[in-house]
């Protein structure tokens, strides 16, 4: 892997004798890469990860400028999202920065994702209540970078990094928002 940022969370989990794809490797992250600073610069997370056709299930991150961000409370201009379904124009995405850290991971785990195809894992996510506060739909024409693919073997890292970039709230007033709606 070339992404650094990537590389270094996955060999301190490695040093730390870290099993990845458990439900310890996933709470090992959540606890570590969260204390970090907030990352301010898209091109760190996308370095090294390629650009891939979006399909429902893959993770993929961007940049994006919604098409009605003058009517929305508060928006995500970098969003890592698991595509639910395309639709004509773009996509529905389950934007996981939408969700406190700590259950974004308890998500993922209980929804099976390690072990389902990527059909599987949006057809569980689309059906879960307490992911309803982060579907979004996204327009092909509204994004500012080309979406970049994050496998599946680098998503326990992914969705811990800070790098979730509101414009009109911080974390903490989404998060709150979001667990108000569930």
């Amino acid at each position: 892997m070339s992404n650094k940022v990537f590389k270094r969370f996955s060999d301190l989990a490695r040093k730390a004798e870290i099993s990845r794809g458990t439900k310890d490797s996933i709470d090992w992250f959540a606890k570590r890469i969260r204390k970090g600073k907030p990352i301010k610069n898209i091109e760190v997370i996308t370095d090294g990860f390629k650009p891939k056709l979006i399909e429902p299930g893959g993770m993929y991150v961007y940049a994006y400028d919604p098409k009605t961000k003058e009517k929305l409370p508060f928006y995500d201009m970098f969003p890592l999202i698991i595509c639910l379904s395309i639709v004509r124009g773009g996509w529905y995405g389950l934007n996981v920065h939408y969700l406190p850290p700590s259950m974004r991971a308890r998500i993922l785990w209980e929804v099976g994702y390690g072990k389902m195809n990527l059909a599987k894992i949006a057809k569980a996510l689309t059906l879960d209540p307490r992911t309803k506060p982060a579907m979004k739909r996204y327009l092909f024409d509204h994004c500012r970078s080309t979406p970049k693919y994050i496998p599946k073997s680098e998503w326990e890292i992914a969705i811990q990094l800070p790098f979730e970039n509101f414009v009109n709230a911080d974390n903490k007033k989404v998060w709150r928002d979001s667990r108000s709606k569930m």
